[in-house]
Formats: C-alpha cells, sequence, structure tokens
C-alpha cells in the first residue's frame, strides 16, 4: 500500500521546512549569533543565555570570558575570538534543540519568505502578513493536489487492463497524495508550542 510513503513523504517535507527554520539559527546573522555578537560587544554574558540551555551556562562563560580577553588583542585574534564564541553559542543552543551542530551558516543565507515573515510579526507585533503567507500558500499546495485528485478521477476503480491498472495508479497516488497532505497540515496546525519538541 502506499498511504505510509506518501504520509511519509509528506513529513519529510514537513520536517524539512522545519529543518529550515532551525538552520536559520546557525546562521552568522541568525538571531543566535546576533545575541552572541551582542554580548561581546556589551560585555553582558546573559544576553546569549536565553539562546541556550541551563545546562550550558558554564560553558558559554567560560567561552565568553576567553573570547573577550583575545578579542582584545584586536586583527586575527578579535575575528577569531568573535568565531569561536559564535560557532560555541549556535552549537549549543543546536544542541538544547536536540539537533546536530553542521558549522556557522554565512550570513544572507535565503531561507524563503516564511521566516522573515515570522520575525517581521514578531517585532511589528503584527500577524497579519504571516497569516496572509500562509493562507496563500495552504490555498495553493490544496488547489494543486485537489486538481490532480479531479484530474484522475476518471480512472477505473476496478483495473482490467494493464494500461487502466496505470491510470488507476496515479489516480489513487493522487487521492493518498491529497489525504496526507490534509493530515500533515492538521498535525503542523496543532504541532507543539515549543520550538524545541
Amino acid at each position: 500500500m502506499r498511504t505510509p510513503i506518501l504520509i511519509s513523504a509528506l513529513f519529510g517535507s514537513l520536517f524539512l521546512a522545519t529543518s529550515q527554520a532551525y538552520a536559520h539559527c546557525d546562521s552568522a546573522d541568525g538571531p543566535v549569533a546576533t545575541a552572541a555578537m551582542s554580548a561581546l560587544n556589551s560585555g553582558n554574558v546573559n544576553v546569549v543565555l536565553p539562546y541556550v540551555p541551563e545546562a550550558a551556562e558554564a560553558e558559554i562563560g567560560a567561552a565568553f570570558n576567553q573570547s573577550r580577553a583575545v578579542r582584545a588583542g584586536g586583527g586575527d585574534a578579535k575575528d577569531l575570538a568573535e568565531r569561536f564564541f559564535l560557532e560555541t553559542v549556535v552549537r549549543l543552543h543546536r544542541a538544547g534543540e536536540g539537533a546536530p551542530y553542521t558549522g556557522l551558516k554565512p550570513a544572507g543565507m535565503d531561507f524563503g519568505p516564511a521566516i522573515p515573515a515570522a520575525e517581521q510579526a514578531i517585532a511589528n507585533a503584527d500577524l497579519s502578513k504571516v497569516k496572509a503567507l500562509l493562507d496563500n500558500e495552504v490555498k495553493h499546495g490544496l488547489d494543486a493536489r485537489f486538481g490532480h485528485v479531479l484530474h484522475t478521477r476518471d480512472a477505473p476503480d476496478e483495473p482490467q487492463t494493464r494500461a487502466e491498472v496505470v491510470s488507476a495508479r496515479e489516480r489513487v497516488d493522487a487521492e493518498f497524495g491529497f489525504i496526507a497532505y490534509v493530515e500533515g497540515l492538521r498535525q503542523a496546525a496543532q504541532g507543539a508550542l515549543d520550538h524545541r519538541e
């Protein structure tokens, strides 16, 4: 039966989208690295501690003190100390999410429209652009998948020939794909509030 494969593919795409949101935290201009630089610049380690689990605070404190001391040397030492601290903070942030650390990503990466819209909503306390974006994406996804279901609807329920089997298989794939998409959206909508879950 193809249903588990289709549902797995849909959940895989939802996981990829979630992974992309987490990868945003790994970028040099993402919120975690920005907080780390702010901590270094201000001399206040507390600025970055909300981004890591409590268990990581001692390691962050040690890296912070070491980085601040080396950073005072200026030049290459300053750059290296900053990079070390940013990588340490992002690595420990990812560990707190239960995710692997794959390195600090370069600034300016394109994470698509959803992440900037969500950040703007938080900054402006206005959800309207996020709602419009998601409404449009969900509508497009539903319309495309349902359109495919309707396109394949004439395939027989009980195929008699090899050609009918091929068309019936396309119909079944379209129907299960649509159903899996709808269920995936429902599950995503009911997802956990904590981004670490």
